[in-house]
């Protein structure tokens, strides 16, 4: 199993699907800090303001947008592959089904969590590195998100960035698993990708009129309507035992169809 293991680490993590979504995610953050990049030499914007910008905050908020996508598009779809292929019945030789199925389910938690953590983990090591060269400071203007930190008794701008990317590993795990969860049921490589972006339009049109805390963003964004972590934590419960539960038992009907 151990072997296995390895074996699904490396298929996962080293695969050009998984690199080449990091490197996007990436791109995508620092084409959100991109024009106010410029303002650096002259010190007069804030570490914190660029890295929000790049997250959130800014006028070109890409990685807010896609990031469902980016969080499933490695490894949310593989086990629909391996049905596909018939790669499963090789592994089931090897260890229990549900040994391979609770190793599918936690891999594609973590590199759906790293995917979407790496883009802002690159640029506050960047920024961080430029603070030194630039002396601009950590926290200069008056910010939403910063004021929401302090609220709560966060008052560290390197706890509020190191709180903001646990966040964000823990959205793209969540995101992952509900991917992997829904390819059960609809049994399509580039539709399992998509439903999870189709479910962030949605909850964020049709669930935001019920309430206001439905909206899946809430999970992505720290300070979204002044959501409390309490509530963002039942809430991301609630969809990962969604998508845990749709992967388990929706995944033993599709074996039972094949076999």
């Amino acid at each position: 199993m151990k072997m296995y293991i390895n074996e699904e680490l490396k298929r996962a993590f080293l695969s050009k699907v998984t690199i080449g979504t990091a490197i996007l995610a990436i791109v995508l953050v620092f084409a959100g800090m991109f024009e106010y990049l410029s303002w650096l030499k002259y010190g007069n914007i804030s570490v914190l303001y660029l890295f929000l910008s790049g997250y959130n905050s800014g006028t070109a908020n890409f990685l807010a947008v896609v990031f469902p996508i980016i969080a499933c598009l490695p490894f949310a779809a593989s086990y629909v592959g391996d049905n596909i292929s018939g790669l499963n019945k090789y592994i089931y030789l090897r260890m229990k089904k549900s040994k391979y199925m609770l190793i599918k389910l936690l891999i594609n938690g973590l590199v759906g969590g790293f995917v979407l953590v790496i883009g802002p983990f690159v640029a506050s090591i960047f920024l961080l590195i430029a603070k030194v060269f630039t002396g601009i400071p950590m926290v200069k203007e008056q910010m939403e998100t910063v004021e929401f930190f302090e609220s709560i008794g966060v008052t560290s701008p390197i706890m509020m960035i190191l709180i903001i990317l646990i966040t964000l590993f823990f959205c793209g795990f969540i995101f992952a698993t509900f991917a992997l969860g829904t390819s059960t049921i609809i049994q399509n490589v580039y539709l399992t990708v998509l439903m999870p972006f189709v479910f962030y339009i949605i909850s964020g049109t049709v669930l935001l009129k019920i309430n206001t805390y439905l909206n899946v963003g809430a999970l992505y964004d720290v300070n979204y309507f002044g959501m409390s972590f309490t509530q963002r934590f039942v809430y991301g419960i609630i969809l990962f035992g969604i998508g845990a539960t749709f992967f388990f038992v929706g995944g033993l009907k599709v074996e039972q169809k094949n076999i």
